[in-house]
Order: C-alpha cells, then sequence, then structure tokens
C-alpha cells in the first residue's frame, strides 16, 4: 500500500512539473546558454536536469518544439556531472529499494526546459527505447 501512494506522489510531482510554465531564459550552468544546450538536444541525447532535489540523467527519445518524450534514470546526484558513463546508467524498480527510472515520459518542451536539461552524451534511440512511446502514440 505504501509503494502504491509513493509512486502515487512521484507520478502527481511529475504531472505537475512537466506540464509546469517557468522562464526558459535563465541560463544553465554558467558556461552553457539556455539556447546553445536547447540548440543541442536531439533524440538520443544523454542529459543532465535538476530534479528538485540535486540532479538526474534522462535520455531524450524524441523532440520537437513542442513536446520531448523522454526516458528518466534511475541515477541521482548531488551536483551536476560533466560526464556521464553510460554503463552505469540504470532503471531499477519500485521494489529494490534503489530508485527507479521510467522508460517513457512525455512532456511539454516547456516542462522538459524548465529541468535545465545539459546534454553530457549520446547514444542512439532504439527500438526498445521507443516501446513506451508507440504506446503512447498508438492510443
Amino acid at each position: 500500500m505504501k509503494s502504491t501512494f509513493k509512486l502515487f506522489l512521484f507520478t502527481a510531482f511529475l504531472a505537475t512539473i512537466s506540464f509546469g510554465c517557468g522562464n526558459v531564459s535563465e541560463k544553465l550552468p554558467e558556461t552553457v546558454p539556455v539556447a546553445e544546450a536547447k540548440e543541442n538536444i536531439k533524440a538520443g541525447s544523454i542529459c543532465t536536469i535538476e530534479d528538485g532535489d540535486g540532479y538526474g540523467i534522462v535520455k531524450v527519445l524524441v523532440i520537437n518544439d513542442e513536446e520531448a518524450h523522454i526516458k528518466i534514470y534511475k541515477n541521482k546526484y548531488e551536483s551536476r556531472p560533466e560526464k556521464v558513463d553510460l554503463s552505469t546508467l540504470g532503471m531499477g524498480s519500485i521494489t529494490d529499494g534503489g530508485g527507479f527510472g521510467i522508460g517513457h515520459i512525455p512532456l511539454r518542451r516547456k516542462g522538459f526546459d524548465n529541468w535545465k536539461p545539459v546534454p553530457v552524451a549520446f547514444e542512439a534511440v532504439t527500438e526498445e527505447d521507443l516501446e513506451g512511446y508507440n504506446i503512447w502514440k498508438n492510443q
């Protein structure tokens, strides 16, 4: 019962921040202007994001001016990493106690930009990555 409630709260939190409004013109880290970071984000970009408690990692699955479809990894950091070893990224599960990721979440582009994403790596998007997106798209 507690796990279900935690999952509900987490989902509500994601919905709130993904559809929120914010000032996208704020700077990302001092050396990366927002416009430059936005220009460099494409399908396959691995980005660090601000997650409210520190920093997380996402993979961009599909992105355009209106929306972003992302995969959220369970990995969390106290400070924004400049590099990420892709072999350390994991999804976890809600039952393993070590946090969990989400295979697909659709966001308005403004909501995604509010997370202040900074690309740190690239990995081609696979058919497996797109399973959740394809289910969403075909509904």
